[in-house]
């Protein structure tokens, strides 16, 4: 299902990056200082250098076109990570075609709804494949004794790199995400909205699933 990768032969602009005189200031410890620092780094490196030639671009890269496949149809395979460009409150509608159902009597109506509102908060807009965090959980996954899945990094277009600094600040500012030095590691593929243009942020967990 991956479609063709392009890659742009010019750096980044300069309108699209930021101010490059000076990382950022302050403590490092901060996760999106970190983001913020790694994603300038990148950026004065293919200033300096260019970019690498195309052959060399495309090994290892990963990018699924939309092509009219509904997201929907990615969930058995990857996992969806919000768009939280912009961190809102999400307004659901209870009146909306997707809660009424003609089906439904006046009294299971009623009913149904406030099971909804009972469990709101748990709720994000449409879209969106993961629930919010469960803060102060802890989650345990017995491997039995299964070997490390350590996958490489896969090369991001140059031409989503902004888009993906964004999406991730968002998850980092949202608490949704952090950094990890954890042996364990599956990559991101970036996968294309209807539009061609936006992009959807998912762990690509096929390896490990196909081993449990």
């Amino acid at each position: 299902m991956a479609g063709e990768i392009e890659f742009t032969d010019e750096p980044p602009s300069e309108g699209d990056a930021p101010e490059m005189d000076k990382l950022p200031e302050g403590n490092i410890a901060d996760p999106v200082a970190q983001l913020e620092q790694t994603f300038v780094s990148v950026l004065r490196v293919l200033n300096i250098d260019g970019n690498e030639d195309s052959a060399g671009a495309i090994e290892g890269s990963f990018e699924h076109q939309s092509h009219g496949i509904e997201l929907e149809d990615y969930a058995q395979e990857l996992a969806f990570l919000p768009d939280l460009t912009e961190v809102s409150v999400t307004v659901l509608d209870y009146s909306a075609p997707n809660v009424l159902n003609k089906d439904l009597e006046k009294l299971q109506q009623a009913g149904l709804i406030r099971v909804l509102k009972k469990h709101e908060r748990i709720m994000i807009s449409s879209g969106n494949a993961l629930p919010p965090p469960a803060y102060g959980s802890v989650c345990d996954i017995d491997v039995k004794g299964h070997a490390l899945i350590k996958q490489r990094a896969r090369r991001v277009p140059l031409r989503h790199l902004r888009k993906l600094y964004e999406l991730l600040k968002g998850l980092l500012k949202a608490g949704l995400v952090a950094f990890s030095d954890s042996p364990w590691a599956s990559p991101i593929v970036i996968v294309l909205k209807k539009n061609g243009l936006d992009i959807r942020l998912c762990i690509d967990y096929k390896l490990v699933n196909a081993n449990w």
